[in-house]
């Protein structure tokens, strides 16, 4: 919708609306990331991943927007796009990541006894890579 003519004014003011949409899901990726890690550091390393990531976004996105291409600033509009459809596929590629984790975690846990159950001062210490009771969420 951003490549519609100007003189389509519903499409385009559509298209600002699906633009401005990413405030929703935010809020949910920014608990998604360090819900899907254990271990303290590595939560704490991947929050703060998150963080930098969105700031250095926040920085470097308006500065796709350059005078010389205006008033359709093309370039920023297909740096948008591309960010967005590699944030959606990323999205997907980890979901799909986690699904086949919890398969295959589900199918190692046939074996386990009950007296292998861990204390929680061992469980808060391993990562989701060790713990193989480490269930992803999506």
């Amino acid at each position: 919708m951003s490549f519609l003519p100007a003189s389509n004014k519903p499409g385009l003011l559509t298209g600002i609306y699906l633009t401005n949409a990413i405030s929703g899901p935010l809020t949910i990726f920014w608990n998604w990331a360090p819900a899907n890690v254990a271990g303290a550091t590595k939560r704490a390393f991947v929050t703060a991943m998150v963080g930098g990531l969105f700031a250095a976004g926040a920085v470097i996105g308006p500065q796709s927007f350059q005078a010389r291409d205006a008033p359709e600033y093309r370039p920023a509009k297909i740096t948008i796009l591309a960010t967005q459809i590699a944030g959606g596929c990323t999205t997907i590629a980890l979901f799909l990541y986690y699904v086949w984790q919890n398969k295959s975690r589900r199918a190692d846990e046939s074996h386990w006894a009950e007296d292998a159950f861990m204390s929680p001062e061992v469980w808060a210490r391993m990562t989701d890579k060790e713990n193989k009771r480490f269930r992803y969420s999506y």
